[in-house]
């Protein structure tokens, strides 16, 4: 089951999407304040983050301000701006965002966008949807009062996202490509000729299609393959060999690796003529390595 994290100060409309969601099929958890959102992805560890505010709890701006610099987030985020929201568009490639969407928005339309960024079941879900609309008059009445501001209905709005759903359909219904459609491509890319009726190999599958010439190895490059394999077999016993003998005096087994006594008592060894000047500058140098390899 897919995680969907919230981020807004509207609870209201907070426990509306996440009803809406779960019905869905979604997991989903919610925050109203940005400055637990850093621990509330390491916690949930959400596939996708709505962040939808434009206040000093919650910015939307600022959320995607901080997880364009967090590369440890690999989901999806989807971010709501208010309707008066000004910015320079240039702002916009300061955020890290999948979708930007702008207010008011429904439930219904906000999980339909989110729908779209995932072919997880995604039919079966958006039927879900479409059908809890219809039947639950809590989520009608709410999303009535939100699609209000915009001059919608959940009836209109639901026909909006039905007949968008259309073309994917059709698309679907279209029959896929075969081997020989494949074949025909290829050949149309390399010869150049476009796919006609004076050319059928490329519109369907024919019993006399065969491959273009150009695709057709020569015996002499097959005999090339043939011998860099052999060469290759014949290597590969002397690599065996070479790397058996270069472990044959080694009196550790290699599977297992070093023990913590050993590695500590090689480390005395090594450092025992160093002074305490010389093993602090190796520490320093060790944190400031640890530092940049950790650095976002």
């Amino acid at each position: 089951m897919d995680r969907v994290l919230i981020a807004s100060d509207d609870i209201q409309y907070v426990s509306h999407l996440e009803m809406t969601l779960r019905k869905v099929g979604f997991e989903v958890e919610s925050i109203t304040n940005e400055y637990n959102l850093p621990e509330k992805i390491l916690s949930f560890n959400p596939d996708y983050l709505i962040a939808k505010g434009d206040s000093t709890r919650v910015s939307s701006q600022s959320i995607g301000k901080k997880l364009k610099e967090n590369n440890k987030f690999l989901g999806k985020i989807i971010l709501v701006f208010s309707e008066t929201h000004q910015s320079n568009p240039d702002d916009f490639i300061k955020l890290r965002m999948d979708l930007l969407l702008f207010e008011p928005i429904g439930a219904m339309k906000l999980v339909s966008q989110l729908l779209s960024l995932t072919q997880f079941d995604r039919e079966v879900m958006m039927d879900r949807l479409l059908r809890f609309a219809q039947t639950d008059g809590t989520f009608r009445n709410f999303e009535n009062q939100v699609l209000k501001k915009t001059g919608q209905t959940v009836d209109s709005e639901i026909q909006i996202i039905s007949s968008s759903l259309l073309p994917q359909q059709k698309e679907a219904d279209e029959p896929k490509m075969s081997e020989s459609d494949v074949i025909g491509f290829t050949q149309a890319k390399v010869t150049g000729r476009p796919a006609t009726e004076s050319n059928p190999m490329i519109l369907k599958s024919s019993p006399e299609a065969k491959m273009p010439e150009d695709l057709v190895l020569s015996e002499e490059y097959k005999n090339g393959l043939k011998n860099e394999l052999e060469s290759l077999s014949g290597e590969l016993p002397l690599r065996i060999d070479s790397y058996n003998q270069s472990i044959k005096d080694i009196n550790q087994d290699l599977k297992k690796g070093l023990g913590k006594k050993i590695t500590k008592a090689a480390n005395k060894v090594m450092f025992k003529d160093s002074s305490s000047e010389e093993l602090r500058l190796q520490d320093e140098e060790r944190k400031k390595f640890a530092k940049a390899l950790l650095k976002k």
